[in-house]
């Protein structure tokens, strides 16, 4: 019989063969694991970003009526120092 080189052995395992089919799919469940994750976190994001944007609104409204109260204030001061002292 003669020698076997080196690897020829190992080509015709089928044991072998079924193992780098397994690592293939296992590789191949993995890198579709990881689109996924890349595409919730991506959803994610967009969603974040749009929460953002509305706390930014709801802060320019707050922001918007703290002026308002502002001015009132200095209306109702201005209104109680003209009031004539009491009796």
């Amino acid at each position: 019989m003669p020698a076997l080189a080196y690897g020829d052995d190992m080509a015709s395992d089928p044991q072998m063969d079924l193992r780098v089919s397994r690592l293939e799919n296992d590789s191949n469940s993995i890198y579709e694991l990881i689109s996924d994750i890349t595409s919730t976190q991506q959803e994610h994001s967009r969603r974040f970003d749009d929460v953002d944007r509305r706390f930014d609104n709801v802060d320019r409204r707050f922001d918007d009526v703290d002026r308002r109260f502002d001015t009132i204030e200095s209306t109702l001061a201005e209104v109680v120092r003209r009031l004539p002292e009491p009796s």
